[in-house]
Protein backbone atom coordinates (compact mmCIF):
# COMPACT_ATOMS: atom_id res chain seq x y z
CA UNK A 1 0.00 0.00 0.00
CA UNK A 2 1.24 3.50 -1.10
CA UNK A 3 0.27 6.31 1.68
CA UNK A 4 1.83 9.67 0.95
CA UNK A 5 2.28 12.02 4.26
CA UNK A 6 1.98 16.42 3.14
CA UNK A 7 3.85 18.02 5.94
CA UNK A 8 7.15 17.13 7.92
CA UNK A 9 5.81 18.77 11.58
CA UNK A 10 6.33 16.22 14.33
CA UNK A 11 2.69 14.76 13.59
CA UNK A 12 3.98 14.18 9.28
CA UNK A 13 7.42 12.65 11.01
CA UNK A 14 5.24 9.76 13.53
CA UNK A 15 2.31 9.32 10.49
CA UNK A 16 5.20 8.04 8.34
CA UNK A 17 7.80 6.67 11.18
CA UNK A 18 4.32 4.64 12.13
CA UNK A 19 3.46 3.74 8.31
CA UNK A 20 7.03 2.26 7.59
CA UNK A 21 7.09 0.24 11.00
CA UNK A 22 3.99 -1.12 10.82
CA UNK A 23 4.44 -4.60 9.65
CA UNK A 24 7.00 -5.27 12.02
CA UNK A 25 3.63 -5.76 14.57
CA UNK A 26 0.59 -6.03 12.36
CA UNK A 27 -0.23 -8.92 9.96
CA UNK A 28 0.10 -6.74 6.63
CA UNK A 29 2.50 -6.01 4.44
CA UNK A 30 5.19 -3.00 4.00
CA UNK A 31 4.14 0.12 3.55
CA UNK A 32 5.43 2.44 0.81
CA UNK A 33 4.99 5.37 2.57
CA UNK A 34 6.39 9.01 1.24
CA UNK A 35 6.56 12.18 3.15
CA UNK A 36 6.72 15.55 0.87
CA UNK A 37 7.69 19.21 2.27
CA UNK A 38 7.31 22.50 0.82
CA UNK A 39 10.50 23.61 3.19
CA UNK A 40 14.21 22.99 3.07
CA UNK A 41 14.17 21.53 6.28
CA UNK A 42 11.67 19.54 8.59
CA UNK A 43 10.21 20.90 11.81
CA UNK A 44 7.40 22.54 10.70
CA UNK A 45 6.60 25.40 12.28
CA UNK A 46 9.61 25.01 14.33
CA UNK A 47 12.30 25.34 12.02
CA UNK A 48 10.25 28.72 9.79
CA UNK A 49 8.46 30.38 12.01
CA UNK A 50 9.79 30.87 15.21
CA UNK A 51 10.73 34.18 16.86
CA UNK A 52 12.93 35.60 19.37
CA UNK A 53 13.99 33.49 22.91
CA UNK A 54 11.48 30.82 21.43
CA UNK A 55 10.63 28.52 24.12
CA UNK A 56 7.94 25.40 24.17
CA UNK A 57 5.41 25.91 26.73
CA UNK A 58 5.30 22.34 28.25
CA UNK A 59 7.56 20.61 29.31
CA UNK A 60 10.25 18.30 27.96
CA UNK A 61 8.07 15.52 29.24
CA UNK A 62 5.05 16.44 27.56
CA UNK A 63 6.66 17.56 24.48
CA UNK A 64 8.50 14.67 23.48
CA UNK A 65 7.47 11.26 21.89
CA UNK A 66 7.53 8.13 24.32
CA UNK A 67 9.69 6.04 21.98
CA UNK A 68 12.92 8.42 21.64
CA UNK A 69 13.88 10.33 24.64
CA UNK A 70 15.38 13.87 24.59
CA UNK A 71 19.24 14.26 24.85
CA UNK A 72 18.77 17.60 26.48
CA UNK A 73 18.84 17.84 30.07
CA UNK A 74 16.70 20.79 30.05
CA UNK A 75 12.72 20.73 31.37
CA UNK A 76 11.72 23.71 29.05
CA UNK A 77 12.96 23.16 25.15
CA UNK A 78 13.97 25.78 22.77
CA UNK A 79 12.89 25.73 19.26
CA UNK A 80 15.96 25.09 18.16
CA UNK A 81 16.43 22.20 20.86
CA UNK A 82 13.05 20.78 19.59
CA UNK A 83 13.86 20.97 15.99
CA UNK A 84 17.37 19.62 16.82
CA UNK A 85 15.25 16.94 18.44
CA UNK A 86 13.26 16.09 15.34
CA UNK A 87 16.08 15.70 13.22
CA UNK A 88 17.64 13.25 15.80
CA UNK A 89 14.08 11.50 15.81
CA UNK A 90 14.90 10.92 11.96
CA UNK A 91 18.15 9.88 12.26
CA UNK A 92 16.96 6.78 15.15
CA UNK A 93 14.15 5.37 12.86
CA UNK A 94 15.81 5.72 9.53
CA UNK A 95 13.51 8.18 8.42
CA UNK A 96 15.19 10.44 6.15
CA UNK A 97 15.17 8.15 2.58
CA UNK A 98 11.23 8.70 2.70
CA UNK A 99 11.30 12.30 3.07
CA UNK A 100 11.20 14.56 0.29
CA UNK A 101 12.52 18.46 1.15
CA UNK A 102 11.82 21.42 -0.94
CA UNK A 103 8.90 19.47 -2.91
CA UNK A 104 5.50 21.48 -3.35
CA UNK A 105 2.54 19.40 -3.38
CA UNK A 106 0.39 21.07 -6.38
CA UNK A 107 -2.73 18.68 -6.26
CA UNK A 108 -4.40 16.16 -5.25
CA UNK A 109 -6.49 13.91 -7.83
CA UNK A 110 -8.67 10.89 -7.09
CA UNK A 111 -9.05 8.12 -9.64
CA UNK A 112 -12.07 5.84 -10.58
CA UNK A 113 -9.41 3.11 -9.10
CA UNK A 114 -9.63 4.66 -5.58
CA UNK A 115 -6.24 5.76 -6.31
CA UNK A 116 -5.16 9.28 -5.47
CA UNK A 117 -2.47 10.75 -7.69
CA UNK A 118 -0.20 13.66 -6.51
CA UNK A 119 1.03 16.42 -8.69
CA UNK A 120 4.19 17.48 -7.32
CA UNK A 121 7.34 19.88 -8.30
CA UNK A 122 10.71 19.84 -6.87
CA UNK A 123 13.41 22.65 -6.72
CA UNK A 124 13.96 22.79 -10.75
CA UNK A 125 10.11 23.34 -11.06
CA UNK A 126 9.53 20.24 -12.80
CA UNK A 127 6.05 18.89 -12.08
CA UNK A 128 5.97 15.02 -11.18
CA UNK A 129 3.49 12.43 -10.41
CA UNK A 130 2.85 9.84 -7.69
CA UNK A 131 -0.05 7.65 -7.72
CA UNK A 132 -0.77 6.30 -4.00
CA UNK A 133 -3.82 4.49 -1.51
CA UNK A 134 -4.41 7.37 0.79
CA UNK A 135 -3.34 10.27 1.66
CA UNK A 136 -2.32 11.80 4.95
CA UNK A 137 -2.30 15.62 5.28
CA UNK A 138 -0.34 16.82 8.42
CA UNK A 139 0.47 20.60 7.23
CA UNK A 140 -0.73 21.72 10.47
CA UNK A 141 -3.34 24.55 11.85
CA UNK A 142 -1.16 27.76 12.05
CA UNK A 143 -0.47 27.56 7.93
CA UNK A 144 -2.05 30.89 7.14
CA UNK A 145 -1.98 33.86 9.77
CA UNK A 146 -5.42 34.86 11.25
CA UNK A 147 -5.66 38.99 11.25
CA UNK A 148 -8.92 39.86 12.51
CA UNK A 149 -10.76 43.00 11.08
CA UNK A 150 -10.91 46.03 13.45
CA UNK A 151 -12.00 49.40 12.63
CA UNK A 152 -9.70 52.02 12.34
CA UNK A 153 -6.48 49.46 12.46
CA UNK A 154 -5.35 50.82 10.00
CA UNK A 155 -4.76 54.18 10.97
CA UNK A 156 -2.03 52.23 13.22
CA UNK A 157 1.70 52.98 11.80
CA UNK A 158 2.74 49.51 12.32
CA UNK A 159 1.07 46.43 12.37
CA UNK A 160 2.14 43.25 12.24
CA UNK A 161 0.48 39.53 12.97
CA UNK A 162 2.85 37.56 15.64
CA UNK A 163 3.74 35.08 12.06
CA UNK A 164 6.02 37.86 11.23
CA UNK A 165 7.52 38.73 14.32
CA UNK A 166 10.79 37.78 14.91
CA UNK A 167 12.70 40.18 17.79
CA UNK A 168 11.70 42.67 19.63
CA UNK A 169 13.66 44.91 17.52
CA UNK A 170 10.48 44.84 15.23
CA UNK A 171 9.03 47.23 17.65
CA UNK A 172 11.75 50.04 17.83
CA UNK A 173 12.79 52.35 20.87
CA UNK A 174 10.08 54.08 22.98
CA UNK A 175 7.17 53.37 21.43
CA UNK A 176 3.77 52.01 23.07
CA UNK A 177 3.04 48.68 22.48
CA UNK A 178 -0.32 46.80 22.15
CA UNK A 179 -0.43 43.13 21.85
CA UNK A 180 -4.06 41.81 21.28
CA UNK A 181 -4.46 38.70 22.20
CA UNK A 182 -3.74 36.24 25.40
CA UNK A 183 -2.34 32.99 24.26
CA UNK A 184 0.91 31.04 24.25
CA UNK A 185 2.55 33.49 21.66
CA UNK A 186 0.85 37.05 23.07
CA UNK A 187 2.81 36.03 26.53
CA UNK A 188 6.08 35.34 24.99
CA UNK A 189 5.90 38.56 23.03
CA UNK A 190 4.53 40.49 26.05
CA UNK A 191 7.36 39.55 27.75
CA UNK A 192 10.10 40.26 25.08
CA UNK A 193 8.90 44.12 24.47
CA UNK A 194 8.31 44.75 28.62
CA UNK A 195 12.47 43.86 28.82
CA UNK A 196 13.06 45.99 25.69
CA UNK A 197 13.57 49.77 26.07
CA UNK A 198 9.22 50.49 25.14
CA UNK A 199 7.65 53.44 26.43
CA UNK A 200 4.74 50.84 27.76
CA UNK A 201 2.95 47.40 26.64
CA UNK A 202 -0.48 46.83 26.82
CA UNK A 203 -2.20 43.03 26.55
CA UNK A 204 -5.61 43.51 25.31
CA UNK A 205 -8.48 40.34 25.24
CA UNK A 206 -11.98 40.54 24.60
CA UNK A 207 -12.73 38.00 27.80
CA UNK A 208 -9.72 38.90 29.95
CA UNK A 209 -6.66 36.71 31.10
CA UNK A 210 -4.34 35.27 33.43
CA UNK A 211 -0.81 34.46 32.70
CA UNK A 212 0.00 31.95 34.85
CA UNK A 213 3.78 30.15 35.57
CA UNK A 214 5.03 27.27 33.49
CA UNK A 215 6.30 25.94 36.51
CA UNK A 216 4.52 25.08 40.44
CA UNK A 217 6.77 26.76 43.26
CA UNK A 218 8.92 24.87 44.97
CA UNK A 219 7.78 22.60 47.88
CA UNK A 220 7.75 24.40 51.49
CA UNK A 221 8.93 22.58 54.96
CA UNK A 222 7.00 23.38 57.73
CA UNK A 223 5.06 26.62 56.20
CA UNK A 224 3.24 26.66 59.31
CA UNK A 225 6.65 28.10 60.71
CA UNK A 226 6.24 30.59 58.56
CA UNK A 227 8.99 29.74 55.71
CA UNK A 228 8.40 30.69 52.14
CA UNK A 229 9.12 28.64 48.74
CA UNK A 230 12.73 28.76 48.23
CA UNK A 231 13.87 30.59 45.13
CA UNK A 232 17.01 28.37 44.24
CA UNK A 233 14.46 25.51 44.03
CA UNK A 234 12.43 26.34 40.50
CA UNK A 235 9.73 23.95 41.49
CA UNK A 236 8.25 21.15 38.84
CA UNK A 237 6.47 22.19 35.48
CA UNK A 238 2.94 22.70 35.96
CA UNK A 239 1.66 20.24 33.44
CA UNK A 240 3.56 17.23 35.01
CA UNK A 241 2.26 18.54 38.83
CA UNK A 242 -1.00 18.33 36.97
CA UNK A 243 -0.77 14.78 35.76
CA UNK A 244 0.38 13.85 39.26
CA UNK A 245 -2.77 15.21 40.99
CA UNK A 246 -5.02 13.40 38.59
CA UNK A 247 -2.73 9.92 38.85
CA UNK A 248 -4.59 6.76 40.22
CA UNK A 249 -2.89 3.97 41.12
CA UNK A 250 -3.08 0.84 38.74
CA UNK A 251 -3.18 -2.56 39.07
CA UNK A 252 -2.45 -5.37 35.82
CA UNK A 253 -3.14 -8.48 36.92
Amino acid sequence: MKVAVIGEGPSGLVTVKYLLKAHLSLDCDPFDARLFELHETIGGAFATRVYEDAELVSSEQFTTLFDFCCRQEKEFLSANDYLQYLKDYCSHFSLWPYIYLGVEVQSITSTSSKLYTISRSGKDGKVMTWDCDAVAVCSGLHREPNLPVIPGLHHIPQVIHSFEFKTKNQFGINKTVMVIGSGETSADIAHLTVNFPTKQVLVCHKDGFHFAPKRNPGPVLLPILGRKPDPNEPGIPIDISGLLRSARPVIIP
